[in-house]
C-alpha cells in the first residue's frame, strides 16, 4: 500500500488568487527578514530609552589587599556589591533617541513596502500563469486543426489535387505552433515552479482559478498620480524618515560638547578578615551622587559633528532624488497604461476581423473563389490574433499593477484591505 501511495501522483489543488497572495505574505523570506529589521530597529530605539531608567549590576570581587583598598577590575574586594547608574540629562542621547525612533518608523514603513512587492510577485505570477494556461489551452486546439489541416494537404497530394507546397505549408505551420506549445509548456513549468515555492505548496499541485483575480482597476487618465505617488509611496517616506534621523544625529554630535548630568552609585561589603572595619568603622559601604561632565575641548567631537552635517545634506539630497523618480515613474507609467490600453483595443478589434474573415472565406469557397489554404490560413490567423489578445491583456494588466504599486494602493486592490 505504502508503494501504492508513492507511486500515486499527487492531485492538484486550486488555489484562489486572495488565498495564494496570503500564503506568500507568510512564506515570504523578503518578509522575515523585514519583520526581523523592523524588530531590530525597535530595540534599538528601547536601548537608548532605558538610559534614563536605572541600570542595576550585582557582582563580586573577593580577594584580599593591603593597606588602603585598590580596585580590582574597577572595583575594591568586596563579598558582594551593587552599582546603579541612569542618565538625568543628556542633550546628545535625546537627539539620538529621536533618530532611533525616525529608523524604528522607516522599519516599519519598510515592511509594509515589502510586503505590498511580495503582493506585486504573486499577483503578476499568478495572472501570468493563468494567462499562459489559457494560451497554451488555446494553443493545443490550434495544434489539432493544424493536424488536420496536414492531412487533408498530405491526401489531396496523394490524389494529385493540390501541389507540394500546399504540403509544406501546412507542414511549416504545424512545425510553428509545436514551437509555440514548446515555449508555452516551458514557461508554464517555470511561472508554476515560481508560485508554488513563493506560496509554500508543491509547484506541481497549483492551479489558478481564472475567476478569483480580481477586475483590473479602471483607467485614471485625468488623476495627477505623480502628486497621489508622492504622498502614497513608501519610498519617499522612508527617504523622509532617513533625513529625519541624519539630522537628529548631526544634533546629537553637536550636543556632545554640552554639559550632561548622571546619577550613579555603588554598595560593597568588604570581607571581615580585610579588617576595613576598623579604619572605616564598617565593612557596609555605600557611595552615591552626581556626575557632571563639561566638555572643555574636543576638536575631534567637532569634525565628527561636520561629518554629521554632510550626511544629513546628503540624505536630503537623497530625498529629493527619490521624490523626483516617484514622480517621473507614475507619469511614465500611466502614458504607458494609455499606450497599452490603446494596443489591447487593437489587439481585440484584429482578433474579431479576423473571426469576421473566416466567415467570408467560408462564403467564397462555397462561390469557388477560395481553397481550403484560404481557410486554413483564416483560421491560424484567428488562433494568432487570441493569443497576441492574450498577451496584450497581460501586459496592460501588469502596467496597472505596477501603478498601485507605485501609488500605494495595491493592497487594497489584491486583498481588499488598506
Amino acid at each position: 500500500m505504502l508503494v501504492l501511495l508513492l507511486a500515486t501522483p499527487l492531485c492538484a489543488e486550486q488555489v484562489e488568487f486572495h488565498r495564494a497572495v496570503e500564503l506568500a505574505l507568510r512564506h515570504s523570506g523578503a518578509m522575515m527578514a523585514a519583520n526581523a529589521d523592523r524588530a531590530r530597529a525597535a530595540e534599538r530605539y528601547r536601548a537608548e530609552k532605558y538610559a534614563y531608567i536605572p541600570t542595576i549590576i550585582f557582582g563580586s570581587g573577593a580577594g584580599y589587599s593591603v593597606g588602603q583598598p585598590v580596585a580590582i577590575a574597577g572595583q575594591a574586594p568586596s563579598i558582594y556589591n551593587l552599582t546603579h547608574s541612569q542618565a538625568l540629562f543628556n542633550l546628545a542621547l535625546q537627539q539620538e533617541i529621536k533618530a532611533l525612533h525616525s529608523d524604528s518608523v522607516a522599519a516599519n514603513i519598510d515592511y509594509v513596502d515589502r510586503s505590498e512587492q511580495v503582493i506585486l510577485d504573486t499577483a503578476l505570477l499568478y495572472i501570468e500563469l493563468d494567462n499562459t494556461q489559457q494560451r497554451l489551452e488555446l494553443a493545443r486546439r490550434q495544434k489539432q486543426s493544424v493536424d488536420h489541416a496536414l492531412f487533408i494537404a498530405q491526401q489531396r497530394q496523394q490524389e494529385g489535387v493540390s501541389e507540394l507546397i500546399d504540403t509544406k505549408r501546412a507542414e511549416l505551420d504545424s512545425a510553428r505552433v509545436e514551437l509555440l506549445i514548446a515555449q508555452l509548456e516551458n514557461s508554464l513549468d517555470v511561472l508554476r515552479e515560481r508560485l508554488g515555492r513563493s506560496i509554500g505548496m508543491a509547484p506541481s499541485t497549483v492551479e489558478t482559478v481564472s475567476g478569483s483575480i480580481p477586475a483590473a482597476p479602471a483607467v485614471r487618465e485625468e488623476e495627477d498620480l505623480a502628486s497621489v505617488a508622492l504622498t502614497n509611496s513608501a519610498s519617499v517616506r522612508i527617504a523622509d524618515e532617513h533625513v529625519r534621523a541624519a539630522k537628529a544625529r548631526a544634533r546629537a554630535e553637536h550636543r556632545v560638547n554640552y554639559p550632561s548630568l548622571d546619577f550613579a552609585g555603588q554598595y560593597a561589603e568588604f570581607a571581615p578578615y580585610l579588617n576595613y572595619g576598623t579604619t572605616y568603622h564598617t565593612d557596609h559601604n555605600y557611595s552615591f551622587g552626581i556626575n557632571l561632565k563639561v566638555p572643555i575641548l574636543n576638536l575631534a567631537q567637532n569634525a565628527r559633528a561636520a561629518v554629521a552635517d554632510a550626511e544629513a545634506l546628503h540624505a536630503e539630497a537623497e530625498a529629493q532624488n527619490m521624490r523626483d523618480q516617484v514622480a517621473a515613474e507614475a507619469v511614465r507609467a500611466q502614458h504607458a497604461i494609455r499606450q497599452l490600453q490603446a494596443q489591447m483595443k487593437v489587439s481585440r478589434l484584429e482578433y474579431e476581423v479576423a473571426e469576421a474573415n473566416i466567415d467570408a472565406v467560408k462564403v467564397q469557397i462555397q462561390n469557388g473563389h477560395a481553397g481550403i489554404r484560404d481557410e486554413q490560413m483564416a483560421s491560424a490567423d484567428v488562433a494568432n490574433r487570441q493569443l497576441l489578445l492574450l498577451q496584450s491583456q497581460f501586459d496592460y494588466l501588469r502596467a496597472q499593477l505596477q501603478l498601485l504599486r507605485q501609488t500605494g494602493e495595491l493592497r487594497l486592490w489584491a486583498l481588499g484591505e488598506k
